[in-house]
């Protein structure tokens, strides 16, 4: 039996030197989440999947279809590929199944590898600020429209071992990271990676449902926050007044 890691085109899809946007599930679900919502807001279609003893044999039911976990996707243009993977990658593969992708992504003539990553918080983040980390002939793109440079980070996993395998290729691997929720539902942060992505990369992504998920959200938690600072006033009558003591 053949345990080989491979790359599989499933359609032949005419590309064109495709941004390559990534999102795995690692410490958040935001990577994962955010390239769902672009694949399906987008339309895109699979493309090519990739094999591996180090992915978990799973078969993963949606859009009506049996689909392998690592999938790859094309818009209708060929300009825009979605990576994303539902299961996390054996840590032993990483260096293989990243330089597998990686190396068929140079043969398409990639232009940029944009990683989505989530900096695990508890709760729900009051910050939504939007970090980039990429090379310093890179960055200047992303500080103009205001993320922020991370000053140090280790970004692990999968989305790190592809950061690791592109640098010094032509891809420009970039990491763009936001706060996000590991215990609640999310959708800000997800809107937050995909309004920084509309902006700089044209996208054009319709985020008006994430947006209803947000205000939505916020009105939940308001009414939990207000229903705790009820529960908190002082009761009225008696049981207030203090102590009188002989």
């Amino acid at each position: 039996m053949d345990y080989r890691t491979e790359m599989i085109e499933l359609v032949k899809k005419e590309l064109n030197s495709p941004l390559v946007i990534l999102g795995f599930v690692e410490e958040t679900s935001l990577g994962l989440l955010t390239s769902s919502y672009i694949i399906e807001s987008l339309n895109m279609h699979q493309i090519a999947q990739i094999r591996s003893r180090y992915i978990p044999p799973v078969t993963v039911f949606v859009g009506k279809k049996m689909r392998s976990p690592f999938r790859l996707y094309s818009n209708e243009a060929g300009d825009l590929l979605l990576v994303t993977c539902d299961v996390p990658v054996d840590p032993m593969g990483l260096h293989e199944v990243s330089s597998v992708l990686v190396d068929w992504l140079e043969s398409k003539n990639a232009r940029e590898v944009v990683v989505v990553e989530g900096i695990p918080v508890k709760g729900y983040p009051d910050d939504r600020t939007v970090y980039v980390a990429a090379e310093e002939n890179n960055i200047d793109k992303f500080l103009k429209k205001g993320l922020k440079s991370a000053e140090s980070a280790i970004i692990g996993g999968l989305g790190g071992a592809v950061i690791n395998v592109s640098i010094g290729k032509r891809l420009n691997p970039v990491s763009v990271m936001a706060p996000a929720s590991i215990t609640l539902q999310d959708p800000a942060a997800v809107l937050s990676i995909i309004n920084v992505l509309n902006d700089i990369y044209d996208l054009k992504v319709n985020v008006e449902i994430l947006e209803e998920s947000v205000n939505r959200l916020n009105e939940e938690i308001k009414k939990i926050m207000d229903q705790y600072a009820k529960m908190q006033l002082p009761k009225s009558g008696k049981d207030n007044e203090p102590p009188i003591y002989g």
